[in-house]
């Protein structure tokens, strides 16, 4: 159970946003990431695949099934904390805390600037 959990924090936390109107990266970054969170709560798998980096026609199906399945588990999740987040050029990592099904749980997360958005690096966990 304590693996799942981790599982769908590291699913819930994932980022990805558009970076403009002046905004740091670092403030995109926490946009992003709660952007990620409402979609999810929302039950919206296909906006969430946005925030993903790796997601190719080939995996965008099997992405929003799992998202789905994830959500059906842990219920709506709350981001509690975003810390620490450090950018070097087009990577970034972010401690984020999150509460899923009563607990809380902080991860480091890393994002890669991809075509302008914060993404989520997903390739080694869809490979």
């Amino acid at each position: 159970m304590k693996k799942l959990v981790l599982v769908i924090a590291l699913l819930l936390v994932i980022p990805v946003t558009l970076v403009g109107c002046g905004k740091s990266d670092k403030a995109a970054i926490e946009d992003s990431i709660e952007g990620f969170v409402d979609a999810y709560n929302d039950e919206n798998y296909e906006k969430c695949t946005d925030y993903l980096l790796g997601i190719t026609d080939a995996t965008k199906d099997a992405t929003k099934a799992g998202l789905e399945v994830a959500r059906g588990i842990s219920g709506e999740i709350e981001v509690t904390s975003i810390e620490d987040i450090s950018v070097d050029e087009d990577s970034a990592t972010a401690k984020v805390t999150v509460k899923v099904m009563g607990q809380t749980q902080t991860n480091t997360v890393s994002f890669t600037k991809a075509d302008g958005k914060w993404k989520f690096d997903m390739t080694g966990l869809l490979g």
